[in-house]
């Protein structure tokens, strides 16, 4: 049922956005934030349905984020960008990431942040530059601690 799937609801409600039906968006959002403490705005750019763990509790996205194809959220993720919303300045997210629990990915004052494809970030993991080589990063601040098989 589409009412208990936060990932399905949070690709809708982009869809209204860019359709112009800010109402309907805005209502969604709200809807996510009362039942599921999930922060997801219409105005983040989505590729695909991401995956939301956990009933996505407690995940904050900034309104200017980019998602991918087959992300994976885990609960309590932040995705933020130290700017206000509608800027220039974005945090991109590319294909087949996987944030895991607690993780911050913060983009610094003013400036756009990205991570590259195939990229694992662990749980309560912290970062703060953008990530240029797939592989698996951890701590705060996070650090390649294994690359992914077959890159440099």
């Amino acid at each position: 049922m589409l009412l208990t799937q936060p990932n399905r609801l949070w690709l809708l409600s982009t869809r209204y956005h860019r359709e112009g039906k800010c109402r309907r968006a805005r209502l969604i959002k709200a809807y996510l934030f009362l039942f599921f403490r999930a922060v997801l705005p219409p105005e983040a750019v989505l590729a695909g349905l991401p995956a939301l763990g956990h009933f996505a509790m407690n995940i904050v996205v900034h309104p200017n984020v980019s998602l991918g194809c087959d992300v994976v959220l885990w609960h309590g993720v932040t995705l933020s960008v130290s700017d206000s919303p509608g800027t220039t300045s974005r945090l991109t997210i590319g294909d087949r990431v996987e944030i895991g629990t607690g993780a911050v990915i913060i983009a610094p004052l003013r400036s756009s942040m990205s991570i590259c494809n195939d990229v694992r970030i662990g749980a309560n993991s912290v970062v703060t530059r953008s990530i240029t080589q797939p592989g698996t990063y951890a701590g705060a601040p996070a650090v390649l601690v294994k690359r992914l098989e077959g890159s440099e």
